[in-house]
């Protein structure tokens, strides 16, 4: 008896970690894309390499660096505290996409192209 029980807990535990796996998988590919372009946003304003990084594509992840990211953190952060993003261009077809990131003291424009997959192709940040 002891032993089916522990079978069964080990089960139940399986399923519930399988279940988590497949809501966190769902969630990241069901993003809009302003919630991508704004988590990506967020992360260079934070300096997160790693959370820039997160849902480039493999050729996009080999082209940026360490040293870019803490560039355009700081230049984030001379324009003050991160509001958010706003659209103004949106083109589903070809899956391009323009934002105007807004600070407390200016903004930037932020331009986003994604694979069908969700994976983000292109990511560009231009100051005004």
């Amino acid at each position: 008896m002891g032993h089916l029980l522990i079978a069964y807990s080990r089960l139940i535990i399986a399923c519930v970690l399988a279940a988590g796996l497949v809501a966190c998988s769902q969630s990241q590919h069901n993003s809009s894309p302003q919630d991508t372009a704004t988590a990506i946003a967020q992360a260079l304003y934070n300096n997160d390499y790693n959370g820039v990084i997160a849902n480039f594509d493999d050729t996009l992840k080999g082209q940026a660096t360490r040293t870019q990211v803490a560039m355009i953190s700081d230049k984030m952060h001379s324009l003050g505290d991160f509001q958010g993003l706003s659209a103004t261009k949106s083109d589903d077809d070809t899956r391009r996409y323009v934002y105007d990131a807004k600070f407390s003291k200016g903004d930037m424009t932020v331009e986003l192209r994604l694979h069908a997959n969700g994976q983000v192709a292109a990511y560009r940040i231009i100051p005004k």
